[in-house]
């Protein structure tokens, strides 16, 4: 099905999940102007009443990108570039409390109410407007950008389990420096938590630097180094999973975006 005509599809889904509201300006290439923006996200109160008002905006605002994205002369609507308008929003919004905790400083800290609303809006977009799922042998599956391609990174039967997802631009271009998600997997022996792992001698996590709580599926994970590295224990707690970039350190926004996909997209076979 053409992309341009499912987008209807992705409307209607998320205007059912919520009625529309707007309160943010998203100023596309076309010059587009639709709402108009009143609040950054930690402008709104941290209650029930607080997380619906920024669910309706947020989803207005995503209505609204889908809208404009489906125009003849605009770019087909992805996941990424969803995430990308959002931070050119929040960006040019002065919303620098969200700017800071989407690359995390480092500090101890669940996730605010409005980063749980923004994942929910990107898992259904995933589920909508990227058509590339990865199912594990291992019992999980994740959806992937459609502008990157999964590689075996094992480096033989013995070596333990190891996925590569990496920009396509790669294959074309082999002599520039690999980026990637790196997913691998080992068996939880003796049975821990992430973050008693974490704690451990053998994970190399420098735990002065604090680190995050998330929720993949149902499972408490821990996310280290300004959620570029996050790691996750099936349900059966027979293996453990851990979701990085590659470089770890100071990956490029495009590849942090990519990461939040692939993560917030994990199901476990149950």
């Amino acid at each position: 099905m053409n992309k341009k005509t499912f987008y209807i599809g992705i409307v209607c889904v998320v205007v059912i999940l919520c009625v529309t509201a707007g309160f943010f300006v998203y100023k596309s290439s076309t010059s587009k102007q639709i709402s108009i923006h009143q609040k950054c996200p930690e402008d709104y109160a941290e209650n029930d009443a607080g997380t619906a008002e920024y669910e309706k905006a947020m989803l207005d605002w995503t209505k609204n990108y889908l809208t404009i994205h489906s125009e003849p002369t605009a770019s087909v609507p992805t996941v990424s570039g969803w995430a990308e308008a959002r931070t050119k929003l929040w960006s040019d919004n002065n919303c620098t409390v969200a700017l800071q905790r989407l690359k995390m400083s480092g500090k101890v800290a669940d996730l605010k109410p409005y980063e749980l609303i923004d994942n929910k809006i990107q898992t259904v977009l995933i589920k909508t407007l990227e058509d590339t799922l990865y199912t594990s042998e291992l019992g999980f599956s994740f959806y992937y950008p459609n502008d990157m391609y999964v590689q075996n990174g094992s480096d033989g039967p013995d070596d333990n389990y190891r996925l590569l997802i990496i920009p396509n631009s790669y294959q074309d271009n082999e002599d520039q420096d690999l980026t990637a998600i790196v997913i691998s997997a080992s068996l939880n022996e003796p049975p821990q938590t992430p973050l008693e792992w974490l704690r451990g001698p053998y994970s190399g996590a420098d735990m002065a630097k604090g680190y995050s709580k998330l929720d993949i599926d149902g499972q408490e994970a821990i996310s280290m180094n300004g959620r570029n590295w996050v790691t996750v224990d099936t349900p059966d707690n027979k293996y453990q999973i851990s979701i990085a970039t590659l470089p770890g350190e100071n990956p490029s926004q495009g590849l942090q975006d990519e990461m939040s996909t692939i993560v917030n997209s994990i199901v476990f076979t149950k």
